[in-house]
């Protein structure tokens, strides 16, 4: 499953997705997640096709507009909980995004 992960510079959630990544081979899947910024998110969406679309706690602001792009391409947008927005709980985030697909 392909996932765009999307915070407010496209860094931060680099880290958090690797460890989802490797929480998803764990579970005998395969998940590609992508690091975005809020800015690029129309755009990737376009360059690639995405089932999901996470959004970090921190740009929830942005959560209609970023909502009504993943629509548009068939992608689920899950805004990632504040307790969740870390790599050692990749397993939680891991867990909640297999409940809302």
């Amino acid at each position: 499953m392909n996932i765009l992960l999307a915070c407010g510079g496209g860094m931060s959630s680099s880290i958090l997705a690797e460890s989802l990544t490797k929480e998803a081979t764990k579970n005998g899947t395969t998940w590609e997640v992508d690091e975005t910024s809020i800015d690029k998110v129309g755009d990737d969406l376009n360059e690639k096709d995405y089932s999901v679309v996470l959004l970090a706690p921190q740009v929830s602001f942005r959560k209609k507009i970023i909502a009504e792009l993943a629509e548009q391409r068939g992608a689920k947008l899950i805004l990632i909980p504040m307790t969740m927005y870390n790599p050692s709980k990749s397993k939680d985030l891991f867990d909640l995004v297999n409940r809302e697909v």
